[in-house]
């Protein structure tokens, strides 16, 4: 029994930081989430902790969910269902995000997530949030590297290993488990890239009071506005901006190559309308890790936003081809899984 737990613990913990540290270097929360803004004061405050389920599908009014809307990820309360989708709210706004159609309803696609409730409250570390982004600011991937070998190397080395009598084995080719492996590796990366995906919006209004109040323009007149287009992961990303309209147009260059934790600012010119009323203006923005070259990631995005992603896999998949050569595995290894009383206990060895 003692073994059945050990083994039960390792698998949720590797199962944990893998999630999270793919959140935590493409910017998509997994597990464990931060908030930006004031918006969930006093359920979760700016700079507050939450954990998330991942898994959960069914959202009903009440519900704390984790959302992607076009302006980035956001944790609101659902405040009512609808044939189009979610209606959401922050428990310190006033109005609900798709009043006035500023945002459409959430869809279950957008979803990433709940956030867990323990006895009617939100599990939160009240100001986790900035140790992490302090946290963010400063580690690199090789502590994240190190925290995994220490986990892999607990999970290789715990144990039994006296030799018993008798034992029975479930027999499990190492080739397959690892060929299954990396499929999920490739579907899981190129997943997250696409969920990074965002959009660059803002509203302003043409009044024939332009000027009193700001975001109000005359009809009729220009303004220059600059956007920010941030990585919030720790590896630099390459960055298409697209959308220019009859109203908005983007300024200078469309593609970026943004560090992590940094950011580049996007100017845009608009010409307001004469028709007096509110506007809204978006920009699509299209991201790619910048692990192949950018001339590359550039000639593949002009054909097709998702055309990239054929680079990627083909390099990831080359990658991990090599490591399996290199880590000697042959056809006939196995992994044996010996089955005894209380406990669980694995190895590989090879058909010789």
């Amino acid at each position: 029994m003692k073994k059945i737990l050990e083994f039960t613990f390792a698998f949720i913990v590797i199962a944990f930081l893998l999630g999270s540290l793919a959140g935590f270097f493409l910017d998509r929360p997994v597990f464990l989430s931060y908030v930006y803004s004031d918006s969930m004061t006093p359920t979760i405050n700016r700079g507050d902790l939450f954990l998330m389920n991942p898994l959960a599908k069914n959202f009903e009014v009440g519900d704390i969910i984790v959302f992607h809307r076009r302006d980035g990820w956001t944790v609101h309360r659902v405040f009512a269902v609808t044939d189009e989708g979610f209606i959401t709210k922050g428990d310190n706004n006033v109005a609900t995000d798709q009043q006035d159609g500023l945002y459409p309803p959430v869809n279950n696609s957008d979803v990433a997530g709940k956030v867990v409730v323990l006895l009617g409250k939100p599990l939160v570390l009240r100001g986790g949030g900035n140790l992490i982004q302090s946290l963010r600011a400063r580690l690199s991937n090789v502590y994240a590297i190190v925290v995994l070998l220490i986990v892999g190397a607990f999970l290789t080395f715990s144990g039994d290993s006296k030799r018993k009598k008798r034992v029975k084995y479930y027999r499990v080719s190492i080739r397959t488990l690892y060929a299954v492996a990396s499929v999920m590796i490739v579907a899981g990366f190129l997943f997250v890239t696409v969920a990074s995906w965002g959009t660059l919006a803002f509203s302003y209004s043409s009044t024939l009071a332009g000027g009193q109040r700001d975001g109000w323009y005359l009809p009729g007149s220009t303004f220059d506005k600059n956007l920010s287009v941030e990585n919030k992961a720790l590896y630099p990303f390459y960055y298409f901006i697209s959308g220019d309209g009859e109203r908005a147009q983007l300024l200078g260059p469309t593609f970026f190559r943004i560090g992590g934790g940094s950011s580049v600012e996007v100017p845009v010119h608009v010409t307001v309308p004469e028709d007096t009323k509110i506007y809204r203006e978006e920009f699509q923005v299209w991201s790619y890790p910048a692990i192949l070259p950018a001339s590359l990631v550039i000639f593949l995005y002009s054909f097709s936003p998702y055309l990239p992603f054929v680079a990627y896999a083909l390099l990831i998949s080359a990658v991990l081809l090599a490591f399996y050569h290199l880590a000697g595995i042959s056809e006939g290894d196995v992994l044996r899984i010996r089955k005894r009383r209380g406990s669980i206990l694995s190895k590989v060895l090879g058909d010789g």
